[in-house]
């Protein structure tokens, strides 16, 4: 995509396993991005890394690119610095492009923190997974409807979120979310059913471990003031959905889950 608002905004990151410790062997970004340095979890054996942004949010014209590589063993944690905040747009739009790539028995978690689509906002999201063999990727997110206490509920133009996942270079799972509430009635059955918030957790990994459902589901059931959905994918996977009436709220369920999925991996 061309963009022809200026520079886009790039990140690139490499890791690699040296005795059992995963380092970063090379990065590289252009503003806004920046990178916060690294801190371990020795417990979960995963280096975490923060994105950070000197933007105050998305704006219009906005193309983001992010590129990923874990070699062999390397386990990274990628998280946003804060909530992702989309502003409002006169008439374009803002987009960004992820790519993963993860070698033979390396472990993604991308975490990015909730997302809040103002008002007259549109923004598309593609991202793609390359997964080899004993690899994992475990994706989770959580977007509000808008800014509610604004009176910008489902306000935004347009939302759209394309997530690919591939297993030695075949497809093995394909997410497209459109949401446009100009010709959706996304407060209706099958969408929101007048919850403000959805939370979003994926996983995939190929000795995938057939009683992590139903723990996940046990934990699920237990709480409250939320409607989900769980299920195994055809190939290698499991997804969530949830719905509910906080990010924050949404943000510790999905941390929850997640902890049962580390001892998996």
């Amino acid at each position: 995509m061309i963009n022809k608002f200026g520079q886009d905004s790039e990140l690139y990151i490499k890791a690699k396993n040296i005795n059992g410790r995963t380092c970063l062997e090379d990065y590289y970004f252009t503003a806004p991005y920046k990178i916060a340095k690294p801190f371990w979890d020795e417990k979960k054996g995963l280096m975490n890394i923060i994105i950070m942004s000197a933007s105050a949010g998305i704006m219009e014209g906005d193309y983001y690119r992010t590129r990923l590589e874990l070699g062999a063993g390397a386990r990274v944690a990628l998280h946003g610095q804060t909530y992702t905040k989309i502003h409002r747009m006169q008439e374009g739009q803002a987009s960004q492009f992820n790519q993963f790539f993860i070698a033979k028995g390396a472990f993604l978690d991308y975490a990015p923190k909730p997302t809040i689509p103002y008002a007259g906002s549109s923004f598309q999201s593609v991202s793609e997974c390359f997964l080899q063999s004993g690899s994992a990727f475990l994706y989770s997110d959580v977007f509000a409807c808008g800014r509610v206490k604004r009176g910008e509920r489902f306000a935004f133009r347009e939302y759209k979120n394309c997530n690919k996942v591939y297993y030695q270079g075949d497809l093995i799972f394909l997410d497209h979310q459109v949401l446009m509430p100009s010709c959706q009635n996304l407060e209706g059955i099958g969408c929101f059913e007048g919850y403000t918030h959805q939370a979003t957790l994926a996983f995939f990994y190929d000795n995938f471990d057939e009683q992590l459902l139903e723990r996940l589901y046990d934990i699920l059931k237990k709480t409250c003031d939320i409607e989900f959905g769980l299920t195994e994918t055809k190939r290698f996977g499991l997804i969530v959905r949830i719905l509910g009436s906080s990010a924050d709220y949404l943000f510790k369920v999905l941390f929850d889950l997640k902890q049962e999925i580390y001892e998996c991996v």
